[in-house]
């Protein structure tokens, strides 16, 4: 008996960039997927939710970021012009990863004390 060979599709802008996030350096990356139009990039202690968005003429990243710690959640948008291929939106993800994990580095060495009750 011969397996059957069964179709299945692919979609999205998101699975074109797995390739070239994974030649990205990310930090302390832990799991990364790229999923239909989204992305997902886990690091040890931070999450973020990267949604592609086709506009007429450009793309649209939003960025929602949720941290196991003391940083808040944030959430915003970069407008990547329609030339942008696979890699340059990559490289953009990894540089905004990057840049946000830096920012959230000294909550880690020192997290903020509670106020103590005078």
């Amino acid at each position: 008996m011969s397996p059957v060979l069964r179709p299945f599709r692919v979609e999205g802008k998101a699975i074109q960039l797995a390739k070239y996030l994974a030649e990205e350096e990310i930090g302390d990356l832990v799991g990364c997927s790229c999923i239909g139009n989204d992305v997902t990039i886990d690091l040890s202690d931070t999450h973020f939710l990267i949604s592609l968005v086709d506009l007429g003429g450009g793309l649209r990243l939003n960025f929602h970021m949720a941290h196991d710690g003391p940083a808040r959640a944030r959430s915003w948008s970069r407008r990547l012009p329609a030339e942008a291929g696979p890699r340059d939106i990559a490289r953009r993800i990894a540089l905004d990863v990057a840049t946000l994990d830096r920012e959230i580095a000294p909550l880690r060495n020192k997290p903020p004390t509670p106020p103590t009750a005078r």
